[in-house]
């Protein structure tokens, strides 16, 4: 069960590198961004160090069910601000999803529609596939887009505009201190193990701490490609101008004598399939938590099946508002905001878990 376990970390590093990251660490990259990235990468291995022995103290329970010995107020206030925070990590990412269709497929595609279409979708699979099926579905989506990835940093790292000079002005800012949403923006690239809070029921063996090491230097490359290869292409100063720079960087890519000659119908596909897989891995999370609180494993069918799609329905109509409501700009001001919440809120979690695996083991 390890693999799955990577999964999921590296899902939410290659969803954040196209949507979030690059847009707030670019946009900071005379001002502490560049010292973020160590900082973070400490931050995050030594939260990750954290989370991974305290949940492997108990296997096959998530947070709904480790949570059963505390006070019921307690519970549900815990169950509850933690589903808001998935199922706005999972919202935000539609959002930004859809924007990203809009602007660089069809100008002229209704968003409206496109989300409820997209909707329709997700709430059929999360009602219908569980936490295993979801993992496996994870597990076929990456191995397919592997080779993709692969692909775009070749030609991102072989191309003939990539200017070192523009990366060597950059790292020049390194030692401007960094701001909270640099830090916070970084640490989120390590995330992914927080979605083992439900996810861990369906792991019967204590994931590897020797596998751990592999995390931070995977990161480390993750960041430096997403950061300094549309800086080597855009210039110091034009990189500053986009607003969804990985996707506007892949647009220049091309391959000469491949099927497909540009980058960007490669980096679309990838975009789609593992935005897709982060909102139903987020959405889950949240939704299992809302269920623990409604207490269905001890309720009829029918109370099952209102829960179930009285959230599922719910998730889908605050995502449609939010769509009427945002814009481009609002939509990362939004993602900002979420992703400084975040990151106290994540540490909180595994400082929570860890002591209550301490407590375990007493």
């Amino acid at each position: 069960m390890n693999r799955y376990f990577f999964y999921l970390i590296a899902t939410n590093m290659l969803v954040n590198v196209i949507v979030w990251i690059p847009k707030i660490l670019l946009r900071e990259r005379f001002d502490g961004a560049i010292m973020a990235i160590p900082i973070g990468i400490v931050i995050g291995t030594i939260l990750l160090f954290l989370f991974v022995p305290a949940i492997n103290k108990f296997p096959n329970l998530g947070m709904p069910e480790i949570l059963e010995e505390t006070p019921g107020l307690f519970r549900f206030s815990f169950l509850t601000l933690f589903s808001i925070m998935w199922f706005l990590a999972g919202v935000i990412t539609l959002l930004s999803f859809v924007d990203h269709l809009v602007e660089f497929v069809n100008p002229e595609m209704p968003s409206l529609l496109l989300i409820i279409l997209f909707l329709i979708l997700v709430i059929l699979v999360l009602k219908y596939l569980n936490a295993s099926k979801l993992l496996y579905a994870l597990e076929i989506l990456l191995v397919l887009n592997v080779p993709l990835i692969f692909v775009i940093m070749y030609q991102a790292y072989t191309n003939e505009y990539l200017t070192i000079d523009s990366i060597l002005e950059v790292g020049t800012h390194f030692f401007e201190m960094p701001s909270w949403s640099a830090l916070a923006s970084v640490t989120y690239i390590f995330s992914g193990y927080a979605n083992m809070v439900i996810f861990n029921r369906v792991f019967n063996k204590k994931i590897s701490m020797k596998l751990l090491a592999v995390i931070p230097f995977i990161a480390i490359g993750n960041l430096f490609t997403s950061i300094f290869i549309p800086i080597g292409i855009w210039g110091a100063d034009g990189v500053g101008e986009l607003a969804y720079p990985w996707t506007s960087t892949a647009d220049t890519l091309s391959i000469e004598y491949g099927p497909v000659e540009r980058v960007i119908t490669i980096f679309i596909l990838l975009y789609v399939s593992i935005a897709t897989m982060s909102i139903l891995i987020h959405w889950h999370v949240a939704l299992e938590m809302v269920k623990s609180m409604a207490n269905v494993k001890k309720a009829g069918k029918i109370k099952r099946m209102v829960t179930d799609w009285g959230a599922l329905l719910s998730f889908g109509i605050i995502s449609v508002l939010l769509e009427m409501m945002t814009t481009n700009k609002s939509i990362t001001i939004l993602s900002e905001i979420w992703l400084n919440l975040r990151f106290p809120f994540e540490a909180v979690l595994v400082i929570f878990m860890f002591f209550l695996a301490r407590r375990k083991k007493a």
